[in-house]
């Protein structure tokens, strides 16, 4: 297995090259990496034996999104999916978001601003997760949200 390689495209988008292009669902030359987080995890999903398949941004769900005045249809790619198996040898198919934990919750800033901003993207962010809990669950799919307490912790 050799190495991931990651570069800057024409477009100014970094994009992700596997080692292991045979696991990614989809065009595996065309990953696009839209934070260190999520490098970090296509890097595991890479090299990682037990996972069995991947994707980024392959899967699209419906959802309604709140904004000023009521809500709109939209669409939400979720950042992976991967099939991968566990230690009792089951094959377990996941979705997963990766989210910076304060992106998860109610804001607890002091400034108005910055609580403004953060509590907008909460809203919007569990409108989304919500439209992907129902949908990993009609289709017998675990949805989880990683944050830099699960990426990071050691």
């Amino acid at each position: 297995m050799t190495g991931n390689k990651v570069s800057s495209a024409d477009d100014n988008k970094k994009r992700f090259y596997p080692a292991n292009p045979e696991k990614y669902m989809g065009d595996y030359e065309n990953i696009i990496i839209r934070s260190s987080w999520e490098l970090r995890v296509f890097q595991f999903c890479d090299r990682n034996p037990n996972v069995l398949k991947w994707g980024s941004e392959e899967i699209v769900i419906p959802y309604m999104k709140p904004f000023p005045g009521g809500m709109k249809p939209a669409r939400y790619y979720p950042d992976l999916y991967v099939e991968y198996m566990n230690r009792e040898g089951t094959i377990i198919k996941e979705l997963i978001e990766v989210k910076p934990e304060k992106f998860t919750k109610a804001s607890r800033s002091r400034n108005n601003a910055t609580k403004a901003f953060e509590n907008i993207q909460y809203v919007v962010n569990m409108a989304k997760f919500t439209a992907a809990s129902n949908w990993c669950e009609r289709n017998g799919i675990k949805f989880s949200v990683l944050s830099e307490k699960s990426i990071f912790r050691k």
